[in-house]
């Protein structure tokens, strides 16, 4: 029994890896996709911020690792009912019907893919690579672990680097809309540049690999409750009147001082603009995306706020996992909001819960003041200290700091790019010995950012920024 479960596990990382290949290359979601949402939304909310905090951009990654995991437990048990059916062929044909039902039954039916086709590959890869371990001449125990070690740990590195090359290719098949020169911040080193480079802005997802869309087959559809109902492709998209802006956008799982914040130019059509061609009878527009992701916001604020369906990011068209064909952009909201791959936008009456207002998420989403401290450095009795405030659509009047619950003093800021863009600010301070310093920041309105500590759920975190010098 034991080494029928072994050969499972081996067998399923083989098949893994083979139909996880076959996806990249012909652009479907990775068989183990379902498992890793299921992961990432039911993760109980302490842990998943424990997660974030600690693993940043890695946390993907480890969800895909993840997934593997619970797959190669299920391998096993199949592996184990095929070994258990005994010899013969008869017995041996139907434990391989038996373990591909149970594969089956977990991949097509307790985690239902979006597409069937990785699937379909993975368990015939499993029968296939099964067989063949079966069929080996065994070798000594100790060799046999080592074996099935490597294949494992081989295994999961190729998966990582599967992962790992979707932005490379994303990158490479980027469509140039107009010359972007970064534009100049402050003067600091190790400070956040004004503009997120493309390849550095944070990505977070329900799903662990974006869905692909063909620009060539992708249309946006307005409907509801509106006088008349539109549709147009791509291109009539972007032969709109474009609208270009510099927004920052904060995830609401962005911890105090986190990096799940980033400032682009952003490139698209005014929502405005595609609004008054279906003259709404409703009061709230319901965003839709090809990865059954849903968000809705009431059209006021979609108005006040200067809602975007964005293209383009830094000069050239979305990459894949930003939103690629198109996506909402709202401003001055958590990104949860910014619906990506949107495919369609229906007009409604009243509120709409969206996607993660049932596990307890805010629905309101307006992003709280926050201070991100970047760097913190002394030289004699000088300390100097910087970093970027963000208020959303309030606009930043001031950073504040002090030294050991000292007097504040008041950082320079650095060129505000909009109205709807973080600030990078700079100060130097005065302090010798062990230095505790506290960063506040003021939003637009005069109203200094909250002392109370929380953690990003349900409604984002607060608190000053903190560094022990």
């Amino acid at each position: 029994m034991a080494r029928g479960y072994q050969r499972g596990v081996v067998a399923t990382v083989l098949a893994t890896l083979t139909s996880s290949a076959a996806a990249a290359l012909n652009g479907w979601p990775s068989p183990l996709e379902p498992v890793a949402e299921f992961l990432m939304q039911w993760t109980p909310v302490p842990m998943a911020e424990f997660l974030l905090s600690r693993l940043g951009g890695a946390a993907r990654p480890a969800a895909l690792l993840g997934s593997l995991a619970i797959a190669m437990l299920v391998g096993g048990v199949a592996g184990t009912v095929q070994s258990a059916a005994g010899c013969g062929l008869a017995r041996e044909v139907g434990g391989y019907l038996l373990a591909s039902a149970l594969l089956a039954a977990v991949f097509l039916t307790a985690f239902p893919p979006t597409r069937p086709e990785p699937v379909l590959i993975f368990l015939l890869a499993f029968v296939f690579s099964l067989a063949l371990i079966r069929t080996r001449t065994q070798v000594s125990g100790r060799r046999e672990f080592l074996e099935r070690t490597t294949v494992i740990f081989s295994g999961a590195a190729g998966l990582i680097f599967l992962f790992a090359l979707e932005p490379v290719f994303s990158q490479l098949s980027a469509i140039r809309l107009f010359t972007f020169k970064p534009v100049r911040g402050l003067p600091v080193a190790g400070l956040s540049p004004l503009v997120t480079p493309t390849d550095s802005f944070y990505i977070m997802d329900k799903v662990l690999e974006p869905p692909v869309m063909d620009a060539a087959d992708w249309t946006l559809q307005i409907d509801g409750l509106v006088a008349r109902e539109h549709q147009l492709d791509f291109a009539s998209l972007m032969a709109l009147p474009r609208a270009t802006r510099f927004i920052t956008c904060e995830c609401v799982d962005n911890p105090i001082g986190g990096s799940l914040i980033g400032t682009a130019l952003w490139t698209g059509v005014a929502l405005d603009e595609l609004l008054r061609r279906v003259s709404p009878r409703g009061d709230t527009a319901i965003f839709h995306a090809a990865d059954s992701y849903s968000e809705s916001a009431a059209l006021d604020e979609l108005k006040a706020a200067g809602a975007l369906i964005a293209f383009g990011m830094n000069g050239e068209t979305l990459p894949r996992r930003h939103g690629y064909p198109a996506r909402l952009l709202l401003p001055g909201v958590y990104g949860f909001k910014s619906v990506k791959w949107l495919t369609r936008i229906e007009i409604a009456a009243g509120s709409h819960a969206g996607s993660w207002h049932g596990h307890g998420w805010t629905e309101d989403g307006r992003i709280r003041t926050t201070t991100h401290i970047d760097i913190a450095r002394r030289t004699g009795d000088r300390i100097e200290v910087a970093g970027v405030a963000f208020a959303g659509r309030r606009g930043v009047r001031a950073v504040e700091l002090r030294v050991n619950t000292g007097p504040w003093v008041r950082a320079r800021l650095g060129p505000v790019l909009s109205a709807q863009t973080w600030v990078q600010w700079v100060v130097i301070l005065r302090g010798i010995g062990p230095a505790h310093i506290e960063a506040r920041t003021v939003d637009g309105s005069g109203r200094a950012q909250t002392v109370r500590r929380q953690g990003s759920y349900p409604d984002g975190s607060s608190g000053w920024a903190t560094f022990d010098l």
